[in-house]
């Protein structure tokens, strides 16, 4: 078989895995198929337009669920997920930022459905659920949602969402291990991460004046600290023994930023110099990362040396990577953070769903590129729209110094 056939044969097998067996080859759903599978963009458009396609999407995705959450992806081969709790928690803070910018109340209303939701599935002890239907609880989700919970109660002042978060947080002191670390109730043991729970939990003391939450989280801030080499990458970052993806690494990166402007006292520098060498060698990453020859489309997983071989692109990290360069460039005026995070955003919006394709996508982000393969591969994660929307909020905000609340 020649070159070109065997090209033809792969591109077509995977445009397949778009089209809904369900439903017909729709053109426009068997287009983007194609599209995506041979790895061809989109046209940009200004920040502004992306964003409002963003906002779209999720409102979409929080309507096909009956319940109040944001269904957690779309896929064209099973069509819309349940809510998923750990995230729709975040993405409350997202809709109560938009809705202030584009001066929208519905966004307003779609956050309070979300935090009246997560009460209503909060489990009896205290904790966020993995996924509605399951009894397990997790305390990477729970982090999250207090996080959502404290922005909707600084904007309404109803006590329900603080009470919630209270239990909550409650529940993550009762699991907390001697050293600090969480090994219960987790994906896979003490991870780096957390540390966006512990950026919940210091919310949480600052509303409450609860001291409990504030050295629960400080208890394991100290041992992130302890996992960070002399170039900014953090051990025990990662699921498991892989290397950290892009998506994680920056979710240990924010939470140690945020918990520094919060609890200044809890670290032996300020929140922009603990991340400079990370933030550094993301630079260093942006500048030099071609995957599919698009400038900014930087690799999904890094190693210790920040290095990696893959041939794909966590686009959910790359959204949050560009949002937390804007949130140091608001700290220190550094200009190639600013520059580095608008190359991100432009290869993002370069792949972002737009146009003639089907509705239930339009406006969504994918969860990799070339998106048959890698992190989430063949679906558009509600998290990654969240972050992507987080992102261009800060990059048309730049002046303000915009930070999200979640």
């Amino acid at each position: 078989m020649s070159a070109a056939r065997t090209l033809a044969g792969n591109a077509y097998r995977r445009a397949y895995t778009f089209a809904d067996p369900i439903r017909a080859f729709g053109t426009a759903q068997l287009a983007l198929g194609l599209r995506y599978a041979v790895g061809r963009t989109f046209a940009a458009d200004t920040d502004r337009e992306h964003l409002a396609s963003t906002v779209a999407w999720l409102r979409r995705a929080q309507d096909a669920s009956a319940d109040g959450g944001v269904s957690a992806r779309y896929s064209f081969r099973h069509g819309w997920d349940v809510s998923y709790p750990e995230t729709s928690g975040y993405i409350l803070a997202t809709f109560l930022a938009c809705g202030d910018y584009f001066a929208d109340d519905d966004l307003l209303a779609r956050a309070r459905r979300i935090g009246d939701w997560e009460i209503r599935i909060q489990a009896p002890n205290g904790g966020v659920l993995s996924r509605p239907g399951l009894g397990q609880t997790r305390v990477f989700n729970t982090g999250q949602v207090i996080l959502g919970w404290c922005a909707l109660f600084e904007r309404t002042r109803d006590s329900r969402h603080l009470d919630a978060a209270r239990r909550a947080g409650d529940y993550l002191i009762g699991l907390q291990e001697p050293d600090g670390t969480w090994q219960k109730d987790t994906y896979c043991g003490a991870r780096t991460y957390h540390a966006r729970t512990d950026w919940g939990l210091l919310r949480l003391a600052a509303l409450t004046g609860d001291e409990r939450y504030r050295e629960t989280a400080r208890r394991n801030l100290r041992w992130v600290m302890r996992q960070r080499q002399n170039n900014g990458w953090f051990r025990n970052c990662g699921f498991h023994d892989a290397d950290p993806i892009t998506h994680v690494i920056d979710y240990t990166l924010i939470g140690i930023l945020e918990s520094a402007v919060l609890d200044p006292s809890a670290f032996d520098a300020g929140p922009a110099a603990l991340l400079a060498a990370s933030a550094q060698a993301i630079c260093d990453i942006v500048e030099r990362s071609r995957i599919g020859g698009i400038p900014g489309m930087i690799p999904a997983s890094l190693d210790a040396r920040w290095e990696s071989r893959d041939r794909d692109s966590c686009l959910t990290g790359n959204a949050q990577f560009a949002y937390t360069l804007l949130r140091l460039h608001g700290l220190t005026d550094n200009p190639r953070y600013a520059k580095c995070a608008q190359t991100l955003i432009d290869a993002l919006k370069r792949t972002q769903a737009r146009g003639d394709v089907p509705e239930a996508v339009r406006g969504a982000l994918p969860g990799s590129f070339p998106m048959y393969r890698g992190y989430l591969a063949n679906s558009f994660p509600n998290w990654g729209a969240k972050f992507f929307a987080d992102a261009l909020l800060a990059s048309l905000l730049r002046e303000k110094r915009f930070c999200v609340a979640a």
